[in-house]
């Protein structure tokens, strides 16, 4: 049996990491794997309400996948959300960083700066930047199960690869 991987997931409560984090429970993790959620906060003072927040999601996910595996939470508080993901990775060393993409366009995501675009060059683990198709950002899933989606498409589509992907 191969040994359990670490996946490392960049939350910031927003609709597109929710849908990777869902995402992550549907495709990525088996039996016995770890992941660890891990959210960047501009204060102290936003630590505990974030943690709060983000237990009561990754349990109503994790409850709804029956899947065995490890669950933490980290919370860095810093205005460099980028840089703090990967000084974590380095720290942690996991097989893979997950991270949901807001959907901006390439040009938009250079001139205002991007934290997907950050850890895709800095991180020293692969990477997958995940995004929303249009179709589920529409709220539109054609009345199909969970199930079928989960064999026919994913919601995210769009899967930018670290040059190290292909390691996995």
């Amino acid at each position: 049996m191969a040994a359990p991987n670490l996946v490392l997931l960049a939350f910031d409560e927003s609709d597109h990491s929710v849908a990777a984090l869902t995402w992550t429970f549907e495709t990525i993790l088996k039996e016995g794997d770890k992941l660890t959620v891990v959210a960047v906060v501009g204060s102290e003072a936003d630590k505990e309400s974030t943690i709060s927040r983000t237990k009561t999601l990754l349990r109503a996910i994790w409850q709804t996948t029956n899947i065995n595996v490890v669950l933490s939470i980290r919370v860095l508080v810093g205005n460099k959300p980028g840089a703090l993901i990967c000084a974590l990775v380095e720290e942690l060393n996991p097989s893979l960083l997950i991270l949901g993409s807001a959907g901006k366009t390439q040009a938009k995501g250079l001139l205002v700066g991007s934290v997907s675009n950050y850890c895709v060059a800095n991180a020293k683990t692969s990477v997958i930047v995940a995004r929303l198709s249009e179709e589920y950002e529409r709220g539109r899933t054609g009345g199909s199960t969970s199930q079928e989606r989960r064999r026919s498409k994913s919601p995210l589509v769009d899967v930018l690869n670290s040059a190290n992907l292909l390691k996995l």
